[in-house]
Formats: C-alpha cells, sequence, structure tokens
C-alpha cells in the first residue's frame, strides 16, 4: 500500500486502480493479461472519537453511548462498530 499511495503512483484511498498483470516463470514474461476490472485501495478506518455516553438516551437496559467517526474512513464506508468491554 505505501507504493501504490506515495510517488510516482499518489494514489488516494477509495481510488479505483485498474491494472494488467504478467505472467513470469523461468522462460520469461507472458503477455499482459487483458485489463481488470479494478481494485479499491482501502485501509482501516481511523478509530472513533469523542467517546461519551448520552445520558438522555439511557434506559433500564441499555447505555446511551455517542462518538464520531475518525478523520479518515480509510477509502470505504464504515458498516459497522462494535463496542468492547474494556477491562
Amino acid at each position: 500500500m505505501s507504493v501504490l499511495t506515495s510517488a510516482p503512483f499518489s494514489l488516494s484511498l477509495g481510488e479505483s486502480v485498474k491494472v494488467k498483470v504478467v505472467a513470469t516463470n523461468i522462460k520469461g514474461d507472458s503477455p499482459e493479461s487483458a485489463l481488470g476490472d479494478g481494485a479499491i485501495i482501502i485501509g482501516t478506518p481511523d478509530a472513533p472519537v469523542n467517546l461519551a455516553e448520552n445520558t438522555a438516551l439511557r434506559a433500564a437496559t441499555s447505555l446511551g453511548l455517542t462518538w464520531d467517526e475518525g478523520a479518515s474512513n480509510g477509502g470505504a464506508v464504515v458498516t459497522e462498530y462494535r463496542i468492547n468491554i474494556a477491562e
């Protein structure tokens, strides 16, 4: 990932990358494959920030927690948050 996101490529997270592939064996290189459908550069999201209890959301059987997304979603929409009990 560090190669693709730095010079000379300088690709951004979430950006689609289209490539061709060459196979190599002891006899040499194959011709290039057809252009692929592409792949999206994705990294892990930053940790959520501003975790707090919102007492207005508290109920007898649940907590009311709020937080904000981290600065970067890693190039893809965050689809899930998991709450872990700290030990």
